[in-house]
């Protein structure tokens, strides 16, 4: 495997401007929601976005010594497909979406083990992880038991 080349900075700002793309996701479904509850569960996880930007941001300023540059402007392209979304089939797609980030943390800190870095990837994962969970209890509450085998 090829060496990682990368610094905290370089990971910090990437962390950043997931939270940006996340958040416009979020947005972005909940434009497409089929009914009230499910648009507005999708603006209360975007806005959650903020918070999580805003510690990534925090953390940014202590480890580096300074603000990070603003992010770049989000571009999110849903699937055609992806309309008329109900409670459940939202919170499966944001739960997928967690679970991507969390596994591209613990994949790249298995990449530098034993390091600052691999620490910092570590402590992304579980925010990740977090999140994570937090939607797959919610969706189980919602969801009928075998709805997560349908497709997404």
């Amino acid at each position: 495997m090829k060496p990682l080349e990368t610094t905290v900075e370089e990971v910090l700002r990437k962390a950043i401007q997931s939270e940006v793309e996340t958040r416009a996701y979020y947005q972005a479904m909940a434009e497409r929601a089929a009914d009230a509850p499910a648009r507005k569960r999708l603006l209360q996880l975007a806005d959650a976005e903020l918070v999580h930007r805003a510690k990534m941001e925090r953390k940014y300023r202590e480890e580096v010594g300074r603000p990070p540059a603003e992010p770049l402007p989000a571009t999110i392209e849903l699937p055609l497909d992806l309309v008329d979304l109900d409670l459940s089939r939202a919170l499966k797609h944001a739960l997928e979406r967690e679970r991507e980030s969390e596994s591209y943390f613990r994949f790249m800190a298995e990449r530098v083990p034993d390091t600052k870095l691999g620490a910092l990837f570590m402590e992304l994962a579980e925010i990740e992880w977090k999140h994570k969970t937090d939607l797959q209890a919610e969706y189980d509450a919602a969801a009928p038991p075998d709805s997560f085998l349908n497709d997404l």
